[in-house]
């Protein structure tokens, strides 16, 4: 392989997945109780370790398909509502609202006044408790009942979905 050929590769591998000749920009939001992964019912949240642990798998599927990942988590929805509005610049975002899925109208008003797209995840499938999430009727996607298994499927068809509208 020539030094042409090792840059032409390393060129492509920089904008793997990206909209517009970039890498593509994403916000991982965790909301309420989220810190808590590691010590909940296995049943339901699965082997993740911690919230730590999820964000960096997270980041690393991200990578992977040509997405920076910038991680956050709060157990108040005023500093999701913050960071939503200091953070513009995203090209979608992931989130799993946690405890505010029945509450989070300002968190989903301000995901919607981004006017990017968005996917809802959790860890149960909390329909099938008879519960809808105030975050459904606005997300461009939901996925529920994978565990963390979920947030991979999600930035993966985030990637794709963005990239696809790019191409438009």
């Amino acid at each position: 392989m020539t030094n042409a050929d090792t840059a032409d590769t390393a060129s492509a591998s920089d904008t793997a997945g990206a909209a517009g000749g970039r890498r593509l920009r994403f916000a991982l939001l965790n909301g309420l109780n989220m810190t808590n992964l590691g010590r909940r019912d296995r049943n339901i949240y699965g082997s993740i370790a911690s919230l730590q642990a999820l964000e960096d798998l997270v980041t690393e599927v991200g990578d992977a398909v040509g997405a920076d990942v910038s991680a956050f988590h709060s157990n108040h929805e005023g500093d999701l509502v913050d960071f939503l509005e200091s953070h513009p610049d995203m090209d979608g975002y992931i989130i799993n609202p946690g405890g505010l899925w029945a509450f989070g109208d300002p968190t989903r008003i301000a995901l919607e006044e981004t006017g990017r797209p968005f996917v809802e995840v959790h860890f149960a499938n909390i329909f099938a408790t008879g519960h809808l999430s105030t975050f459904t009727r606005s997300c461009d996607a939901t996925v529920m009942g994978l565990r963390h298994h979920g947030y991979l499927g999600a930035v993966v068809a985030l990637a794709a979905s963005v990239r696809a509208q790019a191409g438009n």
